[in-house]
């Protein structure tokens, strides 16, 4: 990634299921994210991995699919079995259900199962989806996993950023594009850490998202306040440095950020505890919460 321009996978499925995968600047439309090439089965459901940044070690595996319509399926019951392709073995290595999070995120929602991968290299999941009153489909995709995650990893230290805070900031719009502001802008992340209190760290740009799960992503987390903001820091973080959209913000860079939107959970030790990309619904999150408060 460029250290002065911004390039992020962003999020959305209709109308994208055979968009070439790349990475495009900020103000290109949103597309797949690169590991993900999606294939039609016979029937025309694609299934797509929303995921950008997986690898060796516990993590939160997304799937979507498509109809023959290239219409997000949200009804569906899934269950995924992964294989290590580079192993020789036919057998699974895991299996894990997905359930459906995406209540109130729309046509945005997610399957999503909580999985770790023991290695990394070329990797496929087989989908069981099975609809109400509809025919159970298998759909199989292939994928990779790297040696190291770009983010920082669940049980890694987390870096001790310190952002930009509201507090005599010369462009408030670059602190936090909510409207109105958010009141998440008070702490740096440095100083949550050196405190020893646990904190949920949203980044997120809730003016600039085109996938529209900005948003939502941050009301989530304010939502929470009121149960947990005694024994939790909430922050929030920008993406763009500028209001033109051409530089990240300096902790995207340092955090290693591929996509938006981002929420990750640091213990009170000063380690990642959990880390969610994408549309997050308030119970996912809530239960994320839980895990540090």
């Amino acid at each position: 990634m460029s250290r002065a321009t911004l390039r992020l996978k962003r999020r959305g499925f209709v109308g994208l299921a055979l968009a070439a995968p790349v990475v495009l600047a900020a103000c290109s439309p949103p597309v797949l994210p690169t590991q993900t090439i999606p294939i039609r089965d016979p029937a025309g459901w694609t299934p797509i991995l929303p995921s950008s940044d997986l690898a060796i070690g516990p993590g939160r595996f997304t799937y979507a699919v498509l109809d023959e319509r290239n219409r997000p399926i949200l009804d569906a019951a899934v269950h995924l079995r992964f294989f290590d392709l580079t192993s020789g073995e036919d057998a699974p290595t895991f299996a894990a259900d997905a359930p459906f999070r995406g209540y109130g995120l729309g046509e945005r929602g997610v399957y999503v199962a909580r999985v770790t991968f023991p290695r990394a290299g070329a990797w496929g999941v087989e989908a069981r989806i099975h609809r109400p009153a509809a025919v159970e489909r298998v759909l199989r995709t292939r994928f990779d996993v790297r040696e190291t995650a770009r983010t920082p990893a669940i049980g890694a230290a987390a870096p001790s950023s310190r952002q930009h805070l509201m507090a005599g900031a010369p462009e408030p719009r670059l602190i936090c594009t909510r409207q109105p502001a958010c009141p998440l802008h008070d702490v740096t992340i440095a100083d949550a850490i050196a405190r020893g209190r646990p904190s949920l760290v949203i980044f997120a740009t809730p003016a600039f998202c085109t996938s529209a799960v900005c948003g939502p992503d941050l009301e989530a987390g304010l939502g929470l306040m009121p149960r947990y903001g005694d024994r939790v820091q909430f922050i929030h973080v920008e993406i763009y440095a500028n209001l033109e959209l051409t530089a990240a913000h300096p902790t995207v860079l340092e955090w290693g950020l591929p996509s938006e939107p981002w929420a990750f959970l640091i213990d009170g030790q000063g380690r990642i505890a959990d880390k969610l990309e994408g549309g997050i619904t308030p119970e996912e999150l809530a239960e994320a919460v839980e895990r540090v408060a």
